[in-house]
């Protein structure tokens, strides 16, 4: 076997790493791609925090249960231990000594810690990606060894501005004043805050995260620290499993809704060019911005330089727009004919895909493939005394798309030219062992990955259902044909009506 000249490994050869957000789907697949590909590596340490009665070893136990752990040896699955925190809490809310611990053992930390819910309330985004952020700073300044530091935000942290850089922005708040209110002021009084704090920000998400990339600027001066901001994370395209996903964040709960034949409408714009990236790729980005922060800071050490401690970190967007872009249109209708090629037996109604960038005929679309089915088996529903309201459903269904909305409707000039310097600094080595150029990308390829992704890890169906499903999917094609007649007649019917009084007037 030939020997790896991999720099990146050398790098984690015998350091330990500090991850936070180990429980998420990104910072699961960090601390999995760290444990294969960097055997070396001595020891990862995860901060995760009850949850649901379950404790810190309780939850990690359930990640080493996942698919993507199942093939790794257990004398690795040993070098990654939990330590009971919270990254909203004074201290991470960690014990002195797992605090001790940290101090003297972590060369490494990857914040991937964020509440990624674009609705989330106000008080709770500023408590873990704000708060969060500062108290990972406040533990990097104390760390008796750090080596690298870094934080994952967003590509869309301004995306108030059309043209978005790999530089710092101006914001129309202080990330000081975010805390000050968080600290003095009720969530309630907050909530009722948030239309004027939010300002040119389209949610608390995209506004605190921009408010922790203000704080690490003025914060974090003197350390070795690097800043990524992925674009729409989404499933794996090939490692440690392809399509591989646990979530329904994003277009993800899109894509699912239409399998399932529960969203047929959405408000989007097919033209626009969208900037989803693959979570393999962008774990491989993150780990490698992380290896390239150390050789950065170690070259100003070795040459004197008190530029480490003057310049504003390092910005990676890693987007897929400016090598390797893709419409909403082509996304839509390449998984379309997945969709309908390769049917899922949980399909409630028959796929279909309604994409308007006019809000207005958006909803009256709802209106008619949403709200008219819900009601009338609402009515069948209350009959048969079934307590499931579909109306209801739909309402949720309807705030969650109306919040994608503007995303899905508006496009953005992404520059990476830091990501695309990173990729040719790599040896061929670690191009190998951790790719992430963009421009390698097929799009309808990965669309493929990522509809069997959805089926096989989150409807949790095989190969061996599609028979059944395609028989289904036959019956609910005639149901839908069906309904589709019905409503054509019933507005032709109602036109007629409305000519009628009007030539009648």
């Amino acid at each position: 076997m030939t020997e790896t000249r991999s720099n990146v490994q050398e790098f984690f050869k015998n350091k330990s790493v500090f991850v936070t957000g180990g429980t998420g789907f990104l910072g699961k697949l960090i601390i999995n791609k760290l444990i294969r590909s960097c055997p070396q590596i001595k020891h990862i340490y995860l901060l995760v925090r009850d949850k649901k009665g379950k404790n810190a070893h309780e939850r990690l136990e359930d990640i080493f249960n996942l698919p993507i752990f199942k093939d790794i040896d257990e004398s690795r699955l040993k070098k990654i231990s939990a330590l009971r925190g919270d990254c909203s809490q004074a201290d991470l809310g960690l014990s002195i000594e797992d605090m001790n611990t940290l101090i003297k053992e972590v060369n490494v930390i990857f914040h991937s810690a964020a509440t990624v819910r674009f609705d989330e309330r106000l008080d709770i985004a500023i408590g873990i990606n704000v708060i969060g952020a500062r108290e990972i700073i406040k533990l990097a300044h104390k760390l008796d060894n750090l080596e690298s530091y870094l934080h994952v935000s967003t590509a869309f942290s301004n995306c108030h501005h059309k043209c978005i850089e790999e530089k710092f922005y101006n914001l129309p708040y202080n990330y000081e004043k975010l805390i000050h209110l968080y600290k003095t002021k009720s969530s309630n009084i907050l909530e009722k805050m948030k239309p004027f704090l939010l300002g040119p920000m389209p949610n608390t998400y995209v506004m605190t995260k921009a408010a922790a990339e203000q704080l690490i600027k003025r914060e974090a001066k003197g350390l070795p620290v690097t800043i990524v901001r992925p674009a729409i994370v989404t499933a794996t395209a090939n490692e440690p499993l392809p399509g591989w996903i646990d979530n329904l964040y994003g277009p993800t709960g899109i894509v699912t809704g239409v399998m399932t034949g529960i969203i047929k409408s959405i408000p989007c714009d097919v033209n626009v060019v969208t900037d989803l990236v693959p979570a393999d790729l962008t774990v491989n980005a993150l780990i490698a911005a992380s290896w390239d922060t150390n050789v950065r800071h170690r070259s100003a050490e070795l040459s004197e330089s008190i530029e480490k401690h003057t310049e504003d970190p390092r910005i990676y967007n890693f987007v897929s727009s400016p090598e390797n872009p893709l419409t909403w249109g082509l996304f839509s209708t390449t998984l379309m004919y997945y969709i309908l090629h390769r049917p899922t037996a949980k399909a409630m109604w028959y796929p279909t895909l309604i994409m308007n960038s006019s809000v207005f005929l958006h909803k009256i679309t709802v209106l008619i493939l949403h709200y008219l089915p819900a009601f009338l088996l609402d009515l069948v529903f209350m009959c048969t005394g079934n307590k499931l309201r579909l109306v209801d459903q739909y309402k949720k269904i309807g705030r969650f798309t109306n919040i994608l909305e503007y995303f899905s409707t508006r496009e953005w000039i992404f520059c990476n030219n830091n990501v695309q310097n990173l990729w040719s600094r790599l040896n061929n080595d670690d191009k190998t062992l951790f790719p992430f150029d963009i421009k390698q990308m097929h799009w309808e390829e990965y669309l493929d990955t990522y509809h069997k992704g959805i089926m096989t890890f989150l409807l949790k169906e095989g190969p061996d259902r599609l028979p059944e499903a395609r028989k289904r999917l036959h019956g609910l094609y005639i149901c839908h044909m069906i309904f589709k007649g019905a409503v054509y007649i019933g507005l032709v019917m109602l036109l007629w009506v409305i000519l009628k009084r009007m030539f009648l007037a």
